[in-house]
């Protein structure tokens, strides 16, 4: 049986749970990454927050004008995004989000997936993260074993 330790990505971004929007566009840009796990100051993983979160906060305005016209350009909302940018993740974050053993099968982290709408999930082991695994990532699992 796969198990999740075997396809984690150890060198997975993340941030901490004191982190900004900011910080968050810059790690999700730099590492080109969906997800970033929030992780507390034990190195325990106590949020996810994801790409369309992040744009969800910086643009609430305009994500409710356009639900009322046909898509506003986003120029004009801008400043809200800009006043916006050093509010800490925490408040956007999802909590307590699913966590992989870096034991638990692939199948399980799979399922895990689907069930939350993620493509990604952090990876713990002992009680802290050790990094992440991709919905790719089992893809590549199940394809490298004999059917």
């Amino acid at each position: 049986m796969m198990r999740v330790l075997e396809f984690v990505d150890t060198h997975a971004p993340y941030l901490h749970a004191d982190a900004t929007l900011q910080d968050a566009v810059d790690k999700l840009d730099i590492y080109k990454a969906t997800v970033l796990p929030v992780l507390n100051e034990d190195g325990a993983v106590v949020g996810l927050i994801t790409e369309q979160q992040v744009f969800d906060a910086l643009f609430a305005e305009w994500r409710v004008a356009s639900q009322q016209v046909p898509a506003p350009q986003l120029t004009p909302f801008r400043a809200y995004a800009h006043a916006r940018k050093h509010a800490p993740i925490t408040q956007w974050m999802t909590p307590n989000p699913p966590v992989m053993s870096e034991h638990a099968p692939i199948e399980e982290a799979v399922a895990q997936m689907l069930q939350h709408g993620l493509d990604t999930l952090p990876v713990q082991g002992e009680g802290k993260f050790i990094g992440t695994i991709r919905l790719v990532d089992c893809c590549q699992a199940m394809l490298e074993s004999e059917p």
